[in-house]
């Protein structure tokens, strides 16, 4: 048989096209592309287009979403200091503010009440502390 690149004989063909093949003109295997099999210059040719084409489409589609997010964010962005939108998140801010200090009142005020319930039963009488702006509603 004759290799059909170089016409020199030869007894091996070619895994991928099946056209007898020699070994000069065989891909030579190395670490980076594994090939352990008779394989001929023109097909590892066409393999490697294969491969740097759909390369090249992942990076296109990378590219595209890079893009999209890049826009969205670029949106978000510049809603995010108008005025109505600092607003708004000042307002739920203060409002989960008011929640959780009257969530904190109520739990004191329960705490309180048990302790005076557990020192009236002992048989002392304790008087809540003055707060702040209550002067003369406790005498």
């Amino acid at each position: 048989m004759k290799c059909h690149l170089c016409e020199n004989e030869t007894e091996f063909s070619c895994d991928s096209c099946e056209e007898p093949v020699c070994e000069d003109c065989c891909v030579q295997m190395t670490i980076h592309n594994h090939i352990d099999y008779p394989l001929c210059q023109e097909c590892y040719g066409f393999k490697e287009d294969a491969a740097r084409h759909e390369a090249q489409q992942e990076e296109e589609r990378e590219e595209k979403k890079r893009k999209k997010k890049d826009e969205e964010n670029a949106k978000r962005r510049a809603s995010y200091w108008k005025p109505k939108n600092v607003e708004k998140r000042r307002k739920r801010k203060e409002e989960k503010m008011k929640k959780d200090l009257e969530h904190v009142i109520r739990s004191m005020a329960n705490v309180l009440s048990i302790f005076s319930d557990s020192f009236e039963q002992m048989g002392v009488s304790i008087k809540p502390p003055d707060t702040p702006g209550s002067e003369g509603k406790n005498s």
